[in-house]
């Protein structure tokens, strides 16, 4: 029993579209902030240079008022020209991130889908309590720490080397101070991102093994999770029953339509109907055996429908040919004699 509870099994494929469909995803938070951090730095760098022309004209505009009385329209005219510059520059920018966000969101787990549900023990303040103390806040607390602390080591560590570049900054003309800060802030934003990148990778491969391993099953539920998919044996067998038992009532039914029966003589027995408007070819419209060629001999005796002994072609019939199908060709001849026979019997 311990064994059977233990979740050793990895998780069938039902078992992750249920967790998908409930929105629980491997979902890595790290990979969209990397690959929006990555593709936006490639874009600043090469599409956004009008952009950048366009803040150092902004910026140069606004040294220009140094030395300059200042009064309310001034203000204002600095204020509208620095929000209208962000917000044109920046719109192509925020439309990237959004769609980076979606795209790189759905390739970790797929479109899902999830309405939404309130459930009253979400907001139940015990469990919001466990949920921040849990080992998986815990683990990502711990990440992010990591991240903030190499960060910081590293941002110092450049900054010392470039310190000297920082100074020399003071003495240069504004436009060249501009690109020389520009230069600077590039390498802090390739450093950044490469750390960003390194994290997001390890945090990617760590999710789904957590997520999987969250998911993991014992061999008792693969057993009935696969009873629920096949059905229970007993149930599927009492409804196997109940339809054979339609089947021959239908079967039955059918029986007063047809214009022969092959018997054995008793123990196999077969009715036949030849309609050449609907088929080519005469067809089996109840076949039995023992009790139920009885049944189906009595049926044909009510209904004054010939009845034909010829055990062979009673046990063909019976082996070769399903109900509501036609005879096959082997034995066309054969049916041939016994329907002639039968046509000669009805004109007598």
């Amino acid at each position: 029993m311990a064994d059977e509870a233990e979740k050793t099994e990895e998780p069938t494929g039902k078992k992750i579209e249920d967790a998908k469909q409930e929105g629980n995803v491997p979902k890595s938070a790290e990979v969209p902030g990397a690959a929006i951090l990555f593709f936006s730095s490639i874009y600043l760098l090469f599409f956004a240079g009008s952009f950048f022309k366009d803040i150092e004209k902004t910026i140069l505009y606004i040294y220009s008022f140094i030395g300059t009385d200042m009064d309310g329209r001034v203000y204002f005219e600095i204020t509208t020209t620095v929000i209208s510059t962000i917000l044109v520059g920046m719109f192509p920018l925020f439309f990237l991130i959004l769609f980076l966000g979606v795209i790189f969101n759905t390739m970790q787990f797929g479109f899902v889908f999830t309405p939404l549900k309130i459930k009253l023990e979400k907001i139940n303040p015990i469990s919001g309590f466990k949920n921040i103390f849990s080992a998986k806040k815990a683990i990502e607390a711990l990440k992010l720490t990591a991240k903030l602390i190499l960060i910081f080591i590293v941002m110092l560590i450049i900054l010392v080397i470039v310190w000297d570049s920082i100074l020399s900054m003071m003495s240069q003309d504004i436009r060249t101070a501009l690109n020389s800060m520009m230069t600077l802030t590039l390498y802090f934003l390739l450093t950044i991102l490469l750390i960003i990148i390194i994290f997001a990778v390890i945090d990617f491969f760590f999710t789904r093994h957590y997520y999987f391993k969250q998911l993991k099953m014992s061999k008792q539920e693969i057993k009935d999770e696969h009873k629920q998919m096949e059905g229970d044996p007993l149930v599927k067998g009492r409804i196997r029953q109940i339809q054979m038992k339609m089947s021959k009532q239908r079967m039955m039914a059918d029986v007063p339509d047809a214009d022969v029966v092959i018997t054995n003589p008793t123990n196999y027995a077969v009715a036949l109907k030849y309609d050449k408007e609907k088929s080519e070819a005469p067809i089996v419209l109840a076949k039995g055996i023992n009790f139920l060629a009885l049944k189906i001999k009595d049926i044909a005796l009510e209904s004054k429908i010939p009845i034909v002994e010829d055990p062979v072609l009673a046990r063909a019939l019976y082996d070769q040919v399903e109900v509501e199908q036609e005879i096959p060709e082997s034995l066309y001849k054969a049916i041939a004699e016994i329907f002639t026979f039968v046509y000669n019997l009805n004109n007598k």
